[in-house]
Formats: C-alpha cells, sequence, structure tokens
C-alpha cells in the first residue's frame, strides 16, 4: 500500500547530518514504493542549489538531484 510521506527540512546541508538523513530517508521511501516529499523551508531550501561542489561530506545536493529525477517531490 503506497503511502505519503512528508518531510520537513529546515537544516542547512553541511551544517551536521540533518539534510543528507532526510534525503536518504526520502530516497529509501520511493524504493518501496511510497509517495515522499520533502518541505524545504529557511537554511534547508539551500540543499536544492545546483552547482555545490562539497569536498569530503556527503553531497547533498547531488542527492537532492537524483531525488527530483527519480520522481520525488521538494516544496520550496
Amino acid at each position: 500500500m503506497e503511502k505519503r510521506l512528508t518531510f520537513v527540512l529546515t537544516a542547512s546541508p553541511y551544517a551536521g547530518e540533518t539534510a543528507g538523513t532526510v534525503l536518504k530517508l526520502a530516497t529509501a521511501a520511493l524504493d518501496v514504493g511510497h509517495r515522499p516529499a520533502i518541505f524545504a523551508t529557511a537554511d534547508g531550501a539551500y540543499g536544492f542549489v545546483k552547482g555545490q561542489a562539497p569536498a569530503g561530506v556527503f553531497d547533498v545536493g547531488a542527492a537532492a538531484q537524483a531525488f527530483l529525477a527519480r520522481g520525488g517531490e521538494v516544496h520550496l
């Protein structure tokens, strides 16, 4: 049974693990057939800015693009 999941992301993309965790959870929900959506507000919206090139940390921007490419929803 498909479930609708909404994640609220307010943490900046590289200040900790929150943004990466939200994207990993939302992607895992897609993998099992659910309909996840991420509501990004405040600093959480910066994870969806294109062209970021972080070094040595989880690439939130690339994970966000992959999530969107697979049909995930993001609301800014």
